[in-house]
């Protein structure tokens, strides 16, 4: 997709509500550098406010700020928890459409992650390499992603072994997906601190013993019909909850049952929804739009019913050629930091929204599931800050692919991770944006001196100059 340049940024874009903060409009390119010592009108808008008459708006609020040093800093305290509007203008004219959201101290304190909690590579049967697909994620702009081969828990090692030596900041999470014999329920286990498909693969008789064990606790209203299918479930959620991980019940709509035995019926899946051992629901994925239609369709009964697990998005990408799910599902988290145990935790909690993209390459729509306030944040997050994150990460996951095949070095990889960091931080207020260095700003005023005494004139231009009437 072509980049859509804006001339001007605001930092922090991401704000404490209810507190004075410090706000920089700052150029992107240096022809748009903000006149020394001239007067911009800003208009800031809460997109959430409450309004008698659309045609004539009353809260409205109106401000003045002096440039100097080639930006425009101006103190403002956002009311409330929501997105606003900042409108740059001079002498009535409007330059730029600025966006800002303010959040409570809860969810300010965390971190978005974009992520994907399903995958697989050659390994399994996938197509990509377990250390490219890495890469490949990470220049979609992911911040982490599970790779959860079917049964297998070990791949995920080779991608920490290829990228143990760079300074990468994507992150892998711990994973796999787990086929318990004598059902067709799917599982995926993320984040745990070892696998358990082991223990039904080396150890069959163990595991079938097991099973037997656990019929007994199978509770008594589960139809006759489900009770072993359900038992193998317990049997495989509790494994996976005592490792540390979180079991996430996956794709029921995969596939009719009468071309393959990958769909789980409406009624079994209500149950095993509805019976607590899940920590989270894959609600959108590789389904297909049918399947995925039908899932949130029983996601909202389920909480009609009063049952609200949290929700995630994953792609359970095999293949990237022509892909129709990846990079197009994916969660959004909301985590302390970037590690396997607070993105566990972040689940666990719900601070986590699923994200489903529609349309073409240059109109796609992202469609998110979760609660007002998380989709609310997330709407703005996709709209002004990951298109430009994955554009700085998009240089790291081409250098982690070079490296891992022996064309580039480590060192690229760290420049560019650290780049794409940096621009993370400050769009979130916890760096301070770069400024105009004073001889960026003698360049500057050296041939806007030019572009506005030599001519030809032409109107259009950013430069206030009264003189400038005339199109060429």
């Amino acid at each position: 997709m072509l980049p859509t340049p804006k001339n001007y940024s605001l930092y922090p874009a991401v704000v404490p509500a209810d507190k004075p903060t410090e706000m920089l409009i700052v150029a992107n390119e240096r022809a748009f550098f903000l006149v020394e010592g001239a007067e911009y009108q800003l208009t800031v808008i809460a997109v959430n406010g409450d309004e008698l008459d659309y045609h004539a708006p009353v809260s409205h609020r109106h401000l003045t700020a002096v440039a100097a040093g080639g930006v425009l800093r101006f103190t403002y305290t956002f009311e409330g928890e929501g997105e606003y509007w900042i409108n740059l203008q001079k002498d009535g004219k409007l330059l730029q459409e600025l966006h800002a959201y303010s959040l409570y101290e809860d969810l300010y304190a965390l971190t978005p992650l974009k992520g994907d909690f399903h995958s697989h590579t050659f390994r399994s049967d996938g197509k990509r390499d377990p250390a490219a697909e890495a890469g490949h994620y990470r220049e979609q702009g992911y911040d982490f992603y599970a790779l959860t081969d079917h049964s297998r828990f070990y791949p995920g090692y080779e991608i920490d072994e290829v990228y143990k030596n760079t300074k990468t900041a994507f992150y892998r999470v711990r994973g796999e997906e787990v086929h318990t014999p004598g059902t067709a329920v799917h599982i995926v286990h993320v984040g745990g601190s070892e696998g358990v498909c082991n223990r039904y693969i080396h150890d069959r008789a163990g595991y079938e013993k097991e099973i037997a064990e656990y019929l007994t606790r199978v509770p008594a209203e589960v139809p006759a019909q489900y009770r072993e299918r359900y038992a193998r479930a317990m049997w495989a959620t509790d494994a996976i909850h005592a490792v540390g991980g979180i079991a996430i019940f996956p794709h029921p709509y995969w596939a009719p049952a009468g071309s393959r035995v990958y769909d789980v019926n409406d009624t079994f899946a209500r149950i095993l929804l509805k019976s607590g051992m899940f920590d989270a629901y894959e609600l959108i994925g590789g389904m297909g739009q049918v399947g995925n239609n039908r899932s949130v369709a029983l996601w909202g009964e389920l909480r009609a019913e009063g049952y609200n697990i949290p929700v995630v998005g994953s792609s359970d990408v095999h293949g990237m050629e022509k892909s129709t799910v990846f990079p197009h599902y994916f969660t959004i988290c909301f985590a302390e930091k970037k590690e396997n145990d607070a993105i566990v935790k972040a689940v666990r909690e719900g601070n986590c929204v699923a994200v489903e993209s529609v349309g073409y390459e240059y109109d796609i729509q992202r469609r998110c599931y979760g609660s007002l306030r998380l989709v609310s944040y997330a709407q703005f997050l996709l709209r002004y800050y990951f298109p430009e994150h994955q554009r700085t990460c998009q240089g790291e996951g081409v250098a982690m692919r070079a490296f891992a095949i022996g064309t580039a070095g480590a060192e690229l990889i760290g420049l560019l991770a650290e780049q794409a960091e940096n621009e993370r931080l400050r769009f979130f207020g916890k760096l301070p944006p770069v400024l105009p260095t004073a001889e960026m700003l003698a360049l500057e005023e050296k041939w806007r001196e030019r572009h506005l005494t030599e001519g030809p004139h032409c109107k259009g231009t950013h430069i206030d100059n009264p003189a400038v009437t005339r199109q060429i």
